[in-house]
């Protein structure tokens, strides 16, 4: 006879308990998961990650670099056909100030690659870097030029900025063409003493659109 047949009738009470607490422990773990997942709510579905947006084409970015470009080039253009303007921010029209240095030649470049036609894939790659250093040294030139202001004149040259501002102010609020072709008139002669005076050191110089504003009367003045 085997020793273990001997404590069958007393090891078979012990099975029972065993399986009736791991049957009750099972019970009780998926009623708290039941409860959870009602408290929970409805289950959602899993959020993407990745959920950037696909790249734009080529063709797309070339056509908000014409735009991008031709933004900049009407305000280059504003600003150099202004006298007020260039006499109020004279340092975007001073080649030597390593911004606006910069923003000439980023312009240059774009200006080259721009065409009205969709060029070929790499010219239009170069086109859009091309717009966008612009852009971004355009920015930059604006805000040297902000801070620069007129501290690259000398004391005289720098009273004759002001007094041309509001020679040209005069010219536009003057009530009379006489009286607007007056101080225009003088306002000529103050940017001519004053490219001379400063043409001897910092070789500035009144962009010719804006010259050709004073020349030809600007809006709403009568011309030389």
């Amino acid at each position: 006879m085997h020793p273990m047949q001997d404590f069958g009738p007393l090891l078979w009470p012990f099975i029972v308990l065993l399986w009736l607490v791991v049957s009750m422990y099972s019970r009780a773990v998926l009623y708290r998961r039941s409860r959870a997942r009602s408290h929970a709510g409805p289950r959602r579905p899993p959020v993407r990650t990745d959920a950037s947006a696909p790249p734009k084409s080529l063709r797309m970015r070339w056509d908000e670099a014409r735009e991008r470009y031709g933004r900049v080039a009407a305000e280059y253009g504003g600003y150099e056909s202004d006298p007020l303007q260039v006499l109020r921010l004279p340092a975007l029209a001073d080649p030597a100030v390593p911004s606006t240095s910069r923003f000439i030649d980023a312009f240059h470049e774009a200006m080259a690659l721009h065409t009205e036609q969709f060029p070929p894939e790499p010219m239009a790659r170069k086109f859009v870097e091309a717009t966008e250093t612009a852009d971004k040294a355009w920015a930059a030139a604006r805000e040297a030029a902000e801070k620069l202001r007129a501290s690259r004149f000398t004391t005289d040259e720098r009273a004759l900025i002001a007094q041309g501002i509001k020679l040209l102010e005069l010219a536009q609020g003057g009530t009379t063409p006489a009286e607007q072709e007056a101080a225009l008139a003088a306002a000529r002669g103050v940017l001519a003493k004053l490219e001379r005076s400063a043409g001897t050191r910092i070789d500035w110089r009144v962009p010719r659109p804006a010259r050709r504003a004073i020349d030809r009367g600007m809006p709403g003045l009568p011309p030389a």
